[in-house]
């Protein structure tokens, strides 16, 4: 009779444990990514991407332009001014948490964010480019000013991000909104100034991230950033 109880207990503990009991998290943060003070790696170098664990970053840079597509680290502290040290700047100034190195994105061709073994993703924290955020505010160049002169233009810039699965298919899409004028009371109307999480649980276990940018103003400078980018590695 003492032997069942002590059976059961065996049981709940070997099927009781956790998520995170089982699986490997990998936790991409950026910090051991080397950079001299208030600078950023752009891809000049050629490489053409850049790892973090488990994740590997894509750029390509186009020396014509001393641009890029993809991805960039950085360490900018900048919030002032619309030119070209915004461009590679979060508009909080500075990483998620108060963390140093953080990436910027750019899209002029797929952003792409490929895992070296298959990963469940979890959460990432998103922020604004400076430089896309004070084009959407001030209206510069080409970017208009987002609501227009009276504030009631229903203006959008959005984030998708989409899993791509083993077998090429979409495991899901997620939108986060980095600026959103469609409120009816415009003092709801927003521009994403500090980190946000975004919950990528509902994108299952996929072989890479495919980001996309995209807004109701086909002048708004694609840029956004992103930090702390957490998941678990299914080997």
């Amino acid at each position: 009779m003492k032997v069942a109880p002590l059976f059961l207990i065996f049981i709940l503990v070997l099927f009781g444990c956790t998520d995170e009991d089982t699986f490997d998290t990998d936790y991409a943060d950026f910090e051991e990514l080397e950079l001299a003070n208030d600078s950023y790696w752009s891809g000049a170098d050629g490489t053409g991407q850049f790892i973090d664990g488990n994740k590997i970053f894509y750029n390509n840079y186009y020396p014509d332009w001393n641009s890029w597509s993809g991805f960039i680290y950085s360490n900018k502290i900048y919030y002032l001014y619309f030119d070209e040290t915004a461009k590679h700047a979060a508009f909080p100034s500075g990483g998620a948490s108060e963390s140093e190195n953080y990436v910027v994105g750019h899209q002029f061709e797929k952003m792409i964010v490929e895992f070296m073994e298959p990963e469940e993703p979890r959460d990432i924290q998103i922020t604004n480019c400076t430089y896309t955020a004070l084009a959407i505010k001030y209206g510069y160049g080409y970017a208009k000013q987002f609501g227009g002169r009276d504030g009631s233009d229903p203006d959008w810039f959005k984030l998708t991000i989409t899993g791509i699965g083993s077998v090429e298919q979409i495991t899901g899409q997620i939108e986060f909104f980095l600026a959103d004028f469609r409120f009816e009371d415009d003092t709801k109307d927003y521009i994403v100034n500090k980190w946000e999480y975004v919950d990528l649980k509902e994108l299952g276990i996929v072989k890479r991230l495919e980001f996309e940018l995209s807004s109701s103003d086909v002048g708004t400078p694609l840029y956004f950033c992103l930090d702390n980018l957490k998941g678990r590695i299914h080997y």
